[in-house]
């Protein structure tokens, strides 16, 4: 028994029905914010309202700020209209009906603050504001907390990372396709490209076959953005940053190096196992926590980018995964701006859903878990060691290196995982197809005897080498099905120069944080390769600057499994 890592018993719970709704909602479209600078912000105030009117008197706010069109969130900030809030709804600046130039994130802190202190001093706000939203809305929450608005008083945060760079810009130095897209569509929806139909045009054809535009050379991917010169810049600025550099460091994409600035409030963090920004929700939480006196809370379940529901890929996780998250925000929020009881949420800090244990793949299964911290406390890493003929064993099993050749133009397909982007299936997703691929190198256990749980970060340390000059190595973590069904858990990739070619050399690979039962009869399989296309762009391994290669080659590239160079994967494990 672990008393402070227990089975919850109570998921339901998350489901239960939200308070009795009192009002109705009235919208004021295009109200124009002006920010300290004079740049003036679209926004829709959605207020509680009887009859078809607005309700006199005063009212707690919460604010979405949000570069996709603050039409899109009409129907949450109805909701909480409904429960006795006013919500703003706010197209950041540069984006649909706002003024001024957008630049991703840049501007999010001081627009947030100026927004935040504009509410609290109407005559329908009760002065308490509270911020919503998820990915780039909880970013921009973030940068807006470390101007510290007095008005601030609690936040309700979704899948929003700590560290650009390690999370989607180039995680582990590779760059990350995901944003290129981004950027594109970004473009596509931009005012100048609604202004300008015909300029938006190539735009949209790459939208709609987005393989076919990522398999261009990433400067003839640029000509794309000729007729859109700011987004052309973010796109050159992410080859032209290829590492930790200043650029990276501002306050906008380096959260985790900035913690000490923020307004410490109650902050509800929500994230899955399988969304990019997941290890970045973890950090926020586990700095904050520690840095900061008011409460934290952590909720983490089997879910990608787009959190929620009890389907993620191929794998069904059972009824109870399933979170309805706007009950779960006016939870949060009646509690810190209405001073009512919890009603869903528990006393516990850290909520996990821990996969696995289920039928087989399509029923995946699990349990929801509380911690009272995260990593949990009885977490114990362990090393699991690449062995001779495939084995991976709890004791080193010495063998001979294994080699395989990476060709950049024929890479590993991305299957599952945390990427949704580019026409790859998201989640949890079966690597089998991948079987027999001379450039994977696939390290599995026995079967099982009794169940092994892991949860925590998983990390891959291998001694590697390469004939090229530099190369990429990638890990993923699966579990394995008496079937042969291998559903993938994590997975990461580390971008390498080798100066002395041929000479080993060890690195590590973060693979991400997961938790997962692998159930008695299962194998855990660890698969080590040099690509996963379309999540990453291919490494030419010539060694020429970022997105400036003028060829491809194939690498050599080799693992060692010896005494001496031990290649292994470290798993916490639950006892």
């Amino acid at each position: 028994m672990i008393p402070r890592f227990v089975c919850l018993l109570l998921a339901p719970a998350l489901l239960w029905g939200a308070s009795r709704e009192e009002f109705e909602s009235h919208v004021q479209s295009g109200v124009m914010v002006a920010m300290r600078d004079g740049v003036k912000l679209a926004t829709d105030i959605y207020r509680p309202a009887r009859n078809g009117a607005p309700v006199d008197g005063k009212f707690p706010v919460l604010l979405y700020r949000t570069p996709y069109n603050k039409v899109g969130a009409g129907r949450e900030t109805s909701y909480f209209a409904r429960h006795g809030y006013v919500v703003l709804s706010q197209d950041c600046r540069g984006r649909f009906a706002s003024e001024g130039d957008f630049y991703p994130f840049l501007n999010e802190g001081p627009d947030g603050y100026d927004t935040i202190e504009w509410a609290a001093a109407q005559p329908w706000s009760n002065g308490k504001v509270g911020t919503i939203g998820g990915s780039y809305l909880a970013w921009d929450q973030y940068y807006a907390a470390m101007y510290r608005p007095p008005h601030l008083v609690a936040m309700f945060a979704l899948v929003g990372g700590a560290n650009f760079i390690e999370e989607y810009g180039l995680p582990g130095g590779a760059p990350n396709l995901g944003w290129p897209l981004w950027i594109l569509s970004s473009a596509a929806s931009s005012p100048q490209a609604a202004r300008d139909p015909q300029a938006r045009e190539p735009l949209a054809q790459a939208l709609k076959n987005p393989r076919s535009w990522l398999d261009l050379h990433p400067q003839k991917r640029a000509e794309v953005f000729d007729s859109f010169p700011a987004h052309k810049k973010v796109y050159q600025d992410l080859y032209a940053h290829p590492t930790f550099d200043d650029y990276w460091k501002h306050k906008a994409f380096y959260i985790s190096g900035h913690h000490k600035e923020m307004k410490d409030v109650p902050i509800f963090f929500l994230s899955g196992w399988y969304d990019y920004f997941g290890e970045g929700v973890l950090d926020n939480y586990t700095a904050l926590s520690r840095l900061q006196k008011t409460p934290k809370k952590l909720l983490m379940g089997p879910w990608p980018h787009g959190t929620g529901r009890a389907e993620c890929g191929d794998a069904s996780f059972g009824p109870a995964a399933a979170v309805n998250q706007s009950e779960l925000a006016l939870d949060w929020f009646d509690h810190w701006m209405k001073d009512d009881p919890f009603e869903q949420i528990g006393p516990e800090p850290v909520r996990i859903f821990r996969m696995g244990g289920g039928a087989d793949a399509r029923r995946h299964g699990g349990e929801w878990r509380t911690a009272s911290a995260w990593p949990p406390p009885a977490a114990r890493p362990s090393k699991y060691y690449l062995g001779a003929g495939g084995g991976l064993r709890a004791v080193p099993a010495p063998g001979d290196p294994a080699a395989f050749v990476y060709d950049p133009e024929n890479p590993v397909p991305t299957i599952g995982g945390r990427y949704n982007h580019g026409g790859a299936s998201p989640c949890a997703q079966n690597q089998a197809p991948l079987n027999g691929r001379p450039d994977i190198l696939s390290y599995s256990s026995e079967p099982l005897a009794s169940p092994v749980e892991v949860t925590g970060k998983i990390r891959a340390r291998l001694w590697v080498a390469s004939d090229a000059p530099s190369t990429d190595f990638t890990a993923k973590l699966i579990d394995v099905y008496p079937d042969g069904y291998a559903l993938i858990l994590a997975d990461g990739q580390v971008r390498r120069r080798f100066p002395k070619p041929g000479v080993a050399e060890q690195v590590e690979i973060d693979l991400g944080s997961t938790s997962n039962l692998f159930a008695a009869g299962h194998r855990i399989r660890v698969d080590v390769s040099s690509s996963n296309y379309p999540r990453f762009e291919p490494n030419p391994n010539t060694g020429e600057p970022l997105g400036r290669w003028s060829r491809r080659v194939k690498a050599r590239n080799t693992v060692y499994q010896d005494s001496r160079r031990a290649s292994y994967v470290e798993l916490p494990l639950i006892p």
